[in-house]
């Protein structure tokens, strides 16, 4: 018997339905509206302590390709990731990669972005949140194939090989592109949360099932 809350992709199908649905109210009602409503502000949390900004803004997506690209890449790591880990631990995973890296633009943003005015630019998107998922796919399926396109060049290695270089290109693009609207640096913070607690949640993992296979 599989343990309680495994072989689920449920609530990655729910978290893809919630932002679909918030970027069809942005459609209907105007993104600007949306934005300014749920976006994440730096100075909105470093100077009012509106940290519900971290929450609300994971579900806010700018236009079609950023909603498209963060949903496919959902889908993609995500089910496997939530059947591995069951629902508490992915959710856990999930919003804590989020959190965790839009406080990574929050502080670049207030504290060390070259550009002052950065501290008020709205961020939004689940990118922290899918990158975590990233990293967790690259922990729990290391050696699973992937693909990766560069200058529109298909190329096939395994998991953890695609999605470093991912992430090698993420941080060389953060450290050189500082004015760049793209949150790069919520995308480093929210992988470095998700490496991290798969680390810690693989050990458990064995023990669940081999506790459930074994009485």
């Amino acid at each position: 018997m599989i343990p309680e809350g495994y072989g689920s992709s449920r609530v990655t199908l729910g978290l893809l339905a919630i932002n679909v649905a918030v970027f069809i109210i942005g459609l209907v009602v105007g993104s600007r509206i949306v934005i300014s409503l749920l976006g994440l502000v730096p100075a909105g949390v470093i100077e009012y302590g509106q940290y519900l900004m971290l929450f609300t803004s994971m579900f806010v997506h700018a236009d079609f390709f950023h909603i498209f690209f963060n949903m496919l890449a959902l889908l993609i790591f995500g089910r496997e990731v939530e059947v591995t880990l069951g629902i508490r631990r992915f959710l856990i995973l999930y919003f804590i990669s989020g959190i965790v890296g839009g406080l990574s633009y929050v502080y670049y943003s207030y504290y060390l972005s070259p550009l002052p005015e950065s501290r008020f630019i709205p961020a939004v998107g689940a990118s922290g949140a899918i990158f975590g998922l990233m990293a967790s796919f690259a922990v729990l399926f290391p050696n699973r194939p992937l693909a990766v396109f560069f200058m529109f060049i298909p190329i096939f290695a395994r998991a953890y090989v695609v999605i470093l270089i991912i992430m090698i290109v993420q941080t060389i693009l953060a450290l050189s592109m500082p004015f760049s609207p793209v949150a790069y640096t919520a995308h480093i913070g929210g992988f470095l949360a998700g490496f991290l607690l798969t680390m810690q949640y693989r050990r458990s993992i064995r023990r669940t099932f081999w506790v459930e296979y074994s009485g």
